[in-house]
């Protein structure tokens, strides 16, 4: 006699079921035990499951007994029991089925758990396997895939620096190795205890925010303050980044500079602000060029023109605008587009008026608006007409992503071989 108790979650009602089957008589079931009582059970199981499975048999090779026995096995809810293989068999029998026929047995549902185990398995070695060849030293001894929420994918995303493996952002996180300091405290602890009047950050080569050249200005000899010696990296817009701090005698001869603190100009820049725009300038140096042409329609920007010759080993890009006295703020910092199969770098920017450019005879149009002063032509849709767009002397200088790849990790399991997000925090090319 099988006896249930009101409180017992279905799970272990199921368990308890099936321990008592038979499977060898004609009646396999439990006496006391009818099929409404186990379909109430198995009903509340697929609410919980039904549709996970329902996913993995339409969108993966699993049959659907095969996704019903690894599902209802492997991926427990908290407080309830693991399902045995009888009472998956039980499930199986009361969920879509007719009334005649038996549970199916345990040897029959484990060999549909081992069937779907050995698929699994094999998806995730080719997932494993879809980057370039790790080199020997970035090679890991047992990766597995770790599986979170977006959330915090990002918030992981955001505190891995560049050359930094997930695995090694994780240990450090873990064991508290890494010493992190908010950009404001930052600049507080440099006006406190040094006095400086300003401080910025360089924007020299294509890579700059890679490692922060943070530079500042005192009226004196500046002594970095130790708890700014000691931080590994400065977290920007919740982003940490390794940075060095530089001193310089005279900011106005530092070249492209993004403000971060100035009160020894004319032109004050108070910290708030500052930091506000670099982290918009980190957030724009590198930009598909899909965003980049969002960006251009949010400035009201005419049109998008690039010089047929490279300028300083990379592209130079003709924002089409009503007034070339400003440079559009959404392609101020712009240093890198990637494309398809490589990236641009961006050697200058220069604005000009609809009138200028049509006068030019030497560039190539990448977008116009419709309606426009400028004949309209739309960005094509997909990644490789983009590139093709793109004069060939000026792709001749960008850097082939199937020779060096772009860092780029998909999801966050442990790809051996492959550093996660450092400079690259933008989509995917193909994002539209």
């Amino acid at each position: 006699m099988v006896k249930l108790r009101s409180e017992w979650k279905p799970s272990k009602k199921l368990n308890v079921i099936g321990e008592a089957i038979d499977v060898g008589d004609v009646d396999p079931l439990p006496d006391d035990i009818s099929r409404d009582r186990i379909e109430e059970s198995c009903y509340t199981i697929r609410t919980l499951y039904g549709e996970y499975i329902d996913e993995l048999t339409d969108g993966t090779d699993l049959s659907q007994r095969e996704a019903q026995a690894w599902v209802l096995r492997n991926l427990v809810h908290e407080g309830s029991e693991r399902l045995t293989y009888e009472a998956i068999g039980l499930y199986i029998w009361a969920i879509g089925r007719g009334a005649e026929g038996d549970p199916l047995s345990r040897t029959i549902v484990s060999t549909y758990s081992e069937r779907a185990e050995q698929k699994i398995e094999a998806a995730e070695e080719t997932l494993k396997r879809t980057g370039p060849p790790p080199y020997p030293d970035d090679r890991l001894d047992n990766p597995t895939m770790l599986w979170v929420e977006n959330s915090v994918a990002e918030r992981l995303q955001s505190r891995t620096i560049s050359g930094e493996t997930y695995t090694e952002t994780i240990e450090h996180l873990l064991e508290e190795t890494r010493a992190d300091l908010a950009a404001p405290e930052l600049i507080d602890v440099f006006r406190t205890e040094v006095g400086i009047d300003y401080c910025g950050v360089k924007l020299l080569g294509d890579y700059w925010d890679d490692e922060l050249a943070i530079t500042v200005h005192a009226p004196t000899a500046v002594d970095t303050p130790a708890v700014i010696e000691a931080a590994d990296t400065v977290v920007i817009d919740g982003t940490a980044r390794p940075f060095h701090v530089e001193e310089t005698s005279d900011p106005a001869v530092l070249g492209p500079t993004v403000v971060l603190f100035d009160e020894q100009s004319e032109s004050r820049v108070e910290s708030q602000a500052g930091l506000e725009e670099l982290a918009w300038a980190l957030e724009t140096v590198e930009t598909s060029l899909a965003k980049v042409i969002d960006r251009c329609r949010a400035d009201r920007v005419y049109a998008l023109a690039v010089d047929n010759d490279p300028t300083a080993a990379g592209a130079h890009l003709y924002p089409v605008v009503e007034s070339a006295q400003t440079l559009p703020r959404g392609v101020r910092y712009l240093t890198r587009i990637p494309l398809d199969d490589r990236t641009v770098t961006v050697g200058a920017t220069t604005p000009i008026t609809p009138d200028e450019y049509l006068d030019t005879t030497d560039t190539t149009l990448l977008w116009a608006q419709d309606e426009g002063p400028v004949e309209t032509r739309p960005l094509p849709g997909a990644p490789a007409d983009r590139r093709e767009r793109i004069p060939s002397s000026v792709l001749k200088t960008a850097w082939d992503d199937s020779v060096c790849p772009p860092q780029v990790e998909s999801g966050l399991w442990t790809h051996p071989g492959i550093k996660p997000p450092g400079r690259r925090l933008v989509p995917s090319v193909q994002d539209t």
